[in-house]
């Protein structure tokens, strides 16, 4: 079994990176500690125990760089995982709206932007889409089946079709 590590990469440097850090901690860390903790209350007139919270109020910026270079290694790896996630949505989005007409496509954005639900008085409200406009929008996406409508009291539910939601939550 032949072992092959992929120096460019960024998770593979990343990763030895936090390796080589937490085996400096383990070797660095308990001689410290151990040498750290006194037997007696003075010797040659220095009090141990301030001795030793000196030492660890030294530590304190030692333990503040670990913090942020472990937030820095977390932040590397979601920013680029979710950065990869927006281009895919990004991409069936605009797939899916360049079959659609001005208005049309202003009204699937609105619903993606709630989460694909809206209630129909909220589209109805969109800068130059009244009622009857928004009403016959719908009803087109509807016939189209990018939409479904869904009565909820005296007003609709619009929400993106099952199939349109699928894939972009498979995306996401």
């Amino acid at each position: 079994m032949e072992l092959k590590i992929d120096f460019s990469s960024k998770k593979t440097i990343a990763g030895i990176i936090a390796l080589i850090c937490v085996i400096a901690i383990i070797a660095y860390l308990p001689p410290l500690i151990i040498s750290a903790n006194p037997d007696t209350c003075t010797v040659n007139g220095i009090c141990q125990h301030e001795q030793r919270l000196n030492l660890l109020i030294d530590l304190v910026p030692v333990f503040i760089l670990a913090g942020i270079v472990l937030g820095a290694v977390i932040f590397f790896f979601m920013s680029a995982k979710l950065d990869n996630k927006q281009k895919d949505i990004q991409k069936a989005t605009e797939t899916l709206v360049q079959f659609l007409n001005r208005d049309e496509k202003t009204v699937v954005r609105k619903i993606l932007e709630n989460n694909g639900r809206v209630f129909q008085s909220e589209i109805s409200r969109i800068e130059g889409i009244g009622k009857l406009k928004s009403h016959r929008i719908l009803q087109r996406l509807s016939d189209r089946k990018v939409i479904e409508i869904e009565k909820h009291g005296k007003t609709n539910i619009i929400k993106l079709a099952k199939n349109i939601q699928e894939f972009l939550i498979l995306r996401k």
